[in-house]
């Protein structure tokens, strides 16, 4: 069969299963931020508003898993860990006596640290969890790092740096980074360059750059991209399928969430969905992507015919 006709067959058959099962959900970006309409600070990223609360937009995504989550329990346990720091870190004078005694605080008193088996699970990603067990990965133990400071009044900001998310402090002396994963770990500048150099093996351009404070946004986006990976590895698709909703959401021009959505779908068994997309996407694929984007046509087709 040409291509051209089977892409006309595709197309009556995405139309016909579009009939049945409603509108194309994938890519109704209206009808996604239904889905997510309790999700305000998530929301206001998708427009580009970043006044959030980060610690209430990352709870956001951890309510996708946990359907009843209490926000309530997570956000008294961080007010009470500012109200801590507050009595005490204004007698430091120097603001990186300040960001040793955060992570003192929260690294040692309270235990929060790394731990290599939070890589595998989506908990090591969802601030309740990490607040409720201790353990965590950079970016979601750093997230919690970042609100409790700036309920203390301490402006702490997140770092996306090259394979170690860090959160970072301005000081009169130069910015100093800590390490939410090595609990009480306090990097000057300088130190801090040399480290992320080694361990992500990238220029010292590359890492002055992965040392620039990011946004709300960035931040988010960088904890769905985590989840994405792991669901994705996990063959979880339908966590997988919600995750890339959301980035959807947040990069609807980009064409590589376009396609990724296109491919998790298929898996999901959103095979109308994933024909949609797949034939939008195709006109404007690189040439070195387009045959394997026919392959995942031919796949859908096939899904959708089912439905005949």
């Amino acid at each position: 069969m040409e291509h051209d006709d089977f892409f006309g067959q595709a197309k009556e058959q995405m139309d016909l299963n579009t009939a049945r099962t409603g509108c194309n959900h994938a890519m109704n970006l209206n009808d996604l931020r239904e889905e997510f309409e309790e999700d305000q600070e998530f929301l206001k990223l998708c427009d580009r508003n970043e006044d959030i609360d980060l610690s209430v937009a990352a709870l956001e995504l951890a309510r996708d898993y946990y359907p009843n989550l209490d926000f309530d329990k997570s956000l008294q346990w961080i007010d009470e860990r500012a109200d801590e720091i507050r009595q005490e870190i204004y007698s430091l004078h120097s603001p990186t006596s300040q960001a040793e005694f955060l992570g003192e605080i929260l690294g040692g008193r309270h235990g929060l640290r790394g731990d290599s088996s939070a890589f595998d699970a989506a908990q090591g990603s969802f601030l309740n969890c990490v607040i409720d067990t201790g353990r965590g990965i950079p970016i979601s133990l750093s997230v919690v790092y970042i609100a409790v400071a700036r309920r203390a009044g301490i402006d702490l900001q997140g770092v996306a740096a090259p394979a170690h998310f860090l959160t970072r402090m301005e000081t009169i002396e130069g910015p100093v980074f800590l390490d939410a994963y090595t609990p009480g770990r306090c990097l000057e500048y300088d130190r801090c360059l040399d480290w992320v150099q080694t361990i992500a093996d990238i220029s010292r351009r590359a890492a002055k750059s992965g040392l620039k404070p990011v946004n709300h946004r960035t931040i988010i986006s960088r904890m769905l991209n985590n989840l994405k990976v792991l669901y994705v590895g996990q063959e979880q698709w339908g966590h997988a399928l919600n995750v890339q909703n959301r980035l959807l959401m947040l990069q609807p021009t980009e064409y590589e969430t376009r396609r990724d959505l296109a491919l998790i779908s298929l898996k999901a068994g959103r095979p109308g969905d994933a024909l949609g997309l797949l034939r939008r996407l195709l006109p404007t694929a690189p040439e070195f992507e387009k045959e394997i984007l026919r392959g995942q046509i031919s796949e859908a087709f096939t899904e959708v015919s089912r439905w005949n």
